[in-house]
């Protein structure tokens, strides 16, 4: 299995953003692929998930942002 990883990372006031896209290969399986969403506070992960695509990873990140922030 082949595992190839791209990640980006932006701040949203106190807030660090993530998306980091997953591609994971198997021999005679159809390659999958998906990107996986954060968002930390100091360091402390407040909140996650996973989307098919980076545009919908970035606007789940941007709208987990605590309200008034």
């Amino acid at each position: 299995m082949d595992w190839t990883i791209q990640k980006m990372c932006t701040d949203m006031h106190d807030y660090e953003l993530s998306a980091e896209r997953e591609k994971r290969t198997m021999h005679c399986e159809q390659n999958h692929e998906s990107w996986k969403w954060s968002v930390a506070y100091h360091g402390s992960i407040i909140a996650s998930g996973s989307a098919k695509d980076m545009e919908t990873a970035q606007s789940l990140a941007i709208a987990n942002v605590p309200i008034g922030n």
